[in-house]
């Protein structure tokens, strides 16, 4: 259980807090002993109940979530086909594939950040410790913190999904993979309502993805991961006194070249009209800002005062990359 006591830890302290509160009060009333005990039996169920809701309910509605985006993204659960201009040029491309597959960005948004935080979070991690409370240290701060990208991911995920189903407007490749019936007897300037897709060059996944154009999810889902990555590493990892003021910087740049990349390709390969790649970008950087600011904390640290507001003691912590003094909270 040594992963669910990381994710805990933050309300254990609150039951250690409450703790103290109550013996400096207990010399003026004998009221404040079993208010102590209350208070303390309340932070160890906290704690057993928050490990007991996350596997039975967070974990589950996480999956809903998941099974209920793929049976979407399949066709199952039915989304809104918006109508064409006859011979309308903006989708008359033809499909030439994708620079960036959706498999290879999948891969980076899921797997990228966690490998990042991991190598990061033990590389600074106190170097007087051994290499398994190292590593058991890095993978809680990890957790914690892939927990809230996570989180964000879906939310981008979830957004994206609604939109596109609400939408369905047409990618410039849409007459190359779709191939609708009504395209082939209409005229003119006319307006077409309604059609159903003929190609079979290409899998029904393709021909119903067709009418997905708006918003990017590539560009969306690299925005997010990208800028998290970046700001992730500006926050915990860059520092002018590191014996290497570059390692971070390169890295950072990696992440939002992957994003621009992502992105601009989304043009250039005619899978997506300039506006929806504008969304996209706006959709990642909003659900950036709620990931990193407001539940991740801006990636910020322990407080640097104790609980009666004296200045913290002050320690060595020495690390692979720099020595420095931290602050250590008294007890």
């Amino acid at each position: 259980m040594g992963a669910l006591d990381c994710m805990s830890s933050g309300k254990m302290q609150l039951a250690d807090s409450t703790e103290v509160f109550a013996i400096t009060m207990s010399s003026n009333s004998t009221l404040n002993e079993p208010r102590r005990d209350v208070e303390s039996q309340k932070g160890q169920d906290t704690k057993r109940h928050s490990v007991w809701w996350t596997l039975l309910v967070d974990i589950p509605l996480v999956l809903i979530v998941l099974i209920l985006i793929g049976l979407f993204e399949l066709g199952y659960i039915p989304s809104h086909k918006a109508g064409f201009m006859c011979g309308d040029p903006s989708l008359s491309f033809p499909f030439n594939g994708d620079t960036v597959s959706t498999g290879v960005l999948l891969a980076v948004v899921f797997f990228g950040p966690v490998v990042v935080m991991l190598v990061f979070e033990l590389v600074f991690a106190d170097s007087d410790y051994s290499f398994r409370a190292k590593l058991r240290q890095a993978s809680c701060r990890c957790l914690q913190i892939y927990k809230c990208y996570m989180y964000g991911l879906i939310f981008n995920f979830v957004v994206l999904e609604v939109v596109k189903g609400l939408m369905g407007r047409p990618r410039p490749t849409f007459f190359d993979l779709c191939e609708p019936d009504t395209a082939k007897t209409c005229t003119g300037n006319e307006f077409v309502p309604t059609y159903t897709c003929t190609s079979t060059r290409f899998s029904w996944w393709m021909q119903n993805d067709s009418h997905h154009s708006f918003p990017s999810g590539h560009t969306s889902l690299s925005v997010y991961c990208g800028l998290f990555i970046a700001w992730y590493l500006q926050k915990r990892a860059f520092d002018w006194r590191h014996r290497t003021v570059f390692v971070v910087p390169c890295i950072q740049l990696v992440a939002l070249s992957f994003s621009a990349i992502s992105s601009l390709t989304r043009i250039t390969d005619h899978r997506h009209h300039w506006w929806d790649v504008l969304a996209g970008f706006c959709l990642g950087v909003i659900t950036f800002l709620y990931a990193a600011v407001v539940l991740c904390k801006n990636f910020s640290r322990v407080s640097n005062t104790n609980r009666e507001g004296s200045p913290p003691l002050q320690s060595s912590v020495r690390t692979l990359v720099f020595d420095s003094q931290t602050s250590v909270v008294s007890p």
